[in-house]
């Protein structure tokens, strides 16, 4: 998995909360169980909690860098992850926010998924809110935004099941309105997704990585809609079939206060 997938983190922590998740057994620790043995590529944004973020990171991954480019009023996250991004090295990049969990996969499953992932020349692969957006061919979620035309694309037919660990689909019937920047890309991608934001509808949110869901232009949503859908409407993209990776916002977790 190491040849395929590199870990990209550009992040900040301000509270105790979220520290104390980090280093919990189901933060770094657990993750690392998973993916340790990918390079990490990471920058942290704030001295708050330095020290113990290196401690962590030295103790848990194997191959990993550190940078500390503090965020200031000229800060830009789509320039700043761009940086990072040119030392990526392999085909595809998980953009991993601190708040993801691991504690229902393995690293074999895991890195099955990610070989289907390669195999099929996947562009986007969704991990945020497995539990709305997979677990069946065609969940009650995507066929309730079918009936509520919620979508300005539609309706989204089931998910192609030709996998044993993944569902796939063409971007045009992506079943999420906006892009989550929390994901695993292929690195083209991934670059093109971050080029189209460094200047934005929205300046006071391009020192964070929710500009990706926000998008370059507003739209009536407010944010832009996931703009895959016609930007590169025919890519492959999948999603897990199983609840793999967490969030702490997701059903029996406790919301992060993230500032």
């Amino acid at each position: 998995m190491k040849d395929q997938l590199t870990i990209l983190q550009n992040f900040i922590i301000t509270n105790e909360e979220v520290f104390n998740h980090l280093q919990s057994d189901i933060g770094l620790k657990s993750t690392a169980e998973v993916i340790g043995e990918c390079k990490w590529v990471v920058n942290y944004k704030t001295k708050l909690y330095l020290d113990e973020i290196q401690s962590l990171y030295e103790k848990y991954l194997s191959d990993y860098t550190l940078y500390n480019n503090l965020e200031d009023e000229k800060f830009k996250w789509a320039t700043s992850t761009l940086a990072l991004l040119k030392e990526v090295k392999t085909p595809y990049v998980f953009y991993l926010t601190e708040d993801r969990m691991f504690y229902k996969t393995t690293r074999k499953e895991f890195a099955a998924m990610m070989d289907e992932v390669v195999k099929n020349d996947i562009g986007f692969v969704q991990i945020g809110k497995l539990h709305k957006y997979s677990l069946s061919q065609h969940p009650s979620r995507v066929q309730h935004y079918n009936q509520t035309k919620h979508h300005p694309w539609g309706p989204i037919p089931p998910y192609m099941d030709n996998d044993e660990h993944i569902y796939t689909f063409f971007a045009k019937n992506h079943p999420v309105g906006v892009l989550s920047a929390d994901a695993i890309f292929r690195k083209d991608v991934f670059e093109t997704l971050v080029e189209r934001v460094i200047d934005t509808w929205i300046p006071s949110m391009e020192n964070r990585p929710h500009i990706l869901e926000y998008g370059k232009y507003q739209s009536e949503l407010g944010r832009e809609w996931n703009w895959l859908v016609k930007g590169m409407p025919e890519m492959l993209c999948a999603i897990p079939k199983k609840e793999i990776v967490i969030s702490d916002d997701d059903p029996g977790h406790t919301k992060l206060t993230k500032s």
